[in-house]
């Protein structure tokens, strides 16, 4: 072999045995440093404590570091409180492994979270190990101030305030002070009306809350307020309420500005509104008896009928809709409905019936729905799009509109020579008049938005209506040729179906 090659082969000889050395398994290699993990301390972790608002932990907040299964220190950890403040946004582990801090509570009672974090560690999976969560129980402070949780509202004179009045003593973050179970006492705060309050007005609270049921004031008025007082704690003033004097010609209506449907009634120019009804279930579709006496309206898919104060509240019938009051007040007519079941239930509103003003003797007449008792005894009615009217006793059927458009809410004027109804036949839903016979059809409103429910005047001179023109549904009132729109009501919420009192 010559020197060359021989050289040449002990460069390439080096090479391969220089790779096998220093690749072989007898060599020394580092291994990979261990991943952190963090945890509750394994005593006095500081986690579940219970403290009052607004107060530093008896306990502070402790957590256990570790490199594998040994201790870390020197290691950062970061924390955070939901609720609260910490004493460091991050301190250090000690020679155990151990990083603590200090919580002092937030200022709202209830369950409260904080969380110690560790900064990611470079090829972990478990995210898990890097944080970990304390809860503590935060209770009310002392009671310091009292607070009107239930305003008192507009009224009748001598009427109980409805809903009830409710005041809660509150601590000095507005927390309701539970353990607080003094006696509050009601005064009225400024009786501009020179009014009196009756009823029973101390109270002792319940875990903090005393409701008041049954406070009435005889005296009508405006800018009537009640004062609030109970030892050792600050007073409080009420809102501002009214006591309206009932008046022939009172709007009823359903609005849901409360947070639910209820029925109220209001002066004709948008004065005086008082709440009539109190409940959960949805209650709508007020209908005067002729005498001014009694309301009738439907209670979630029933008929019931109450005073026109909002007293004495009777069920008449089940599965109906849409009332409506014949003219001597003996029978009510409306729509009644058959219950549809597939994914779920519904109601199906489709066949008008009669029934004594009692509730008993109900008979079917015809298919249809929003019905309306005209002065000589006949029934209007709305049936596939169009106005239709009948005899009482479901005879003598006349459709009126005959129109391709939907035509719907029928309701007569005073005097029975006209039908005020609502019709898309202009392109949008509008309040439209016509003679008792079908003839000399008239557009009253001219909107965009969508109008409905027509209700006249008892002297017929006027038509009230709702309609979203504002962007939400409000009560209007205009003359009976579409002039002279006037806004009634303004509360960016749902308010509807205005029935007019004699």
């Amino acid at each position: 072999m010559s020197m060359r090659r021989y050289v040449r082969a002990g460069v390439v000889l080096g090479g391969i045995l220089s790779s096998a050395l220093s690749s072989g398994c007898g060599d020394e290699t580092t291994a990979p440093a261990a991943t952190l993990s963090i945890q509750l301390a394994p005593t006095s972790s500081g986690d579940q404590q219970t403290g009052t608002v607004g107060a530093t932990l008896l306990m502070p907040l402790r957590v256990l570091v570790l490199r594998g299964s040994a201790v870390a220190p020197g290691i950062s950890v970061s924390w955070s409180a939901t609720q609260g403040s910490l004493s460091a946004n991050s301190t250090t582990t000690d020679a155990s492994g151990i990083a603590s801090v200090q919580w002092t509570l937030g200022t709202l009672a209830g369950g409260q979270t904080s969380e110690a974090l560790l900064p990611a560690q470079p090829g972990s999976v478990d995210t898990l190990a890097l944080r970990v969560s304390f809860t503590a129980l935060a209770n009310p402070g002392p009671a310091s101030q009292l607070r009107f949780t239930a305003n008192p509202t507009n009224t009748f004179p001598g009427r109980p305030l409805q809903p009830s009045v409710r005041l809660s003593a509150l601590d000095r973050f507005g927390n309701v002070a539970a353990d607080f179970v003094g006696s509050i006492t009601l005064a009225l705060g400024a009786p501009a009306s020179g009014g009196s309050l009756a009823g029973t007005t101390t109270v002792p609270a319940v875990a903090g809350v005393a409701t008041f049921s049954d406070l009435s004031i005889e005296q009508a008025g405006t800018g009537y307020t009640l004062s609030a007082s109970a030892p050792g704690v600050t007073g409080a003033t009420s809102a501002p309420f009214d006591v309206v004097t009932p008046g022939p010609g009172r709007i009823g209506f359903q609005s849901d500005r409360d947070g639910n449907t209820e029925i109220y009634s209001m002066n004709a120019d948008g004065s005086g509104v008082v709440r009539l009804t109190i409940d959960q279930a949805f209650e709508g579709e007020p209908a005067w008896s002729p005498d001014g006496k009694t309301i009738a309206f439907d209670y979630g898919i029933s008929i019931y009928a109450m005073n026109a104060d909002g007293s004495a509240t009777n069920k008449l019938a089940d599965s109906v809709h849409y009332p409506a009051w014949s003219l001597d007040g003996t029978r009510l007519v409306g729509s009644k409905g058959t219950r549809v079941c597939g994914r779920g239930c519904r109601v199906v509103y489709g066949r008008i019936f009669v029934m004594n003003a009692d509730g008993s003797g109900l008979v079917v007449l015809t298919n249809g729905t929003t019905p309306a008792w005209s002065p000589d005894g006949r029934i209007a009615f709305a049936y596939s799009g169009d106005i239709s009217v009948m005899n009482p006793d479901g005879s003598g059927l006349n459709n009126l509109t005959n129109d391709p458009a939907f035509d719907t809410y029928p309701a007569w004027s005073p005097d029975g020579t006209k039908i005020a109804f609502v019709s898309d036949r202009g392109g949008t839903y509008d309040v439209y008049v016509m003679k008792a016979d079908g003839t000399g059809v008239t557009q009253l409103t001219h909107d965009p938005a969508i109008e409905g429910r027509p209700a006249w005047s008892p002297d017929g001179t006027r038509i009230a209506f709702a309609s979203d023109k504002d962007g939400d549904s409000e009560i209007y009132v205009m003359n009976a040729d579409g002039s002279g729109v006037v806004q009634l009501t303004d509360n960016s919420t749902f308010d509807g179906w205005p029935a007019w009192a004699p």
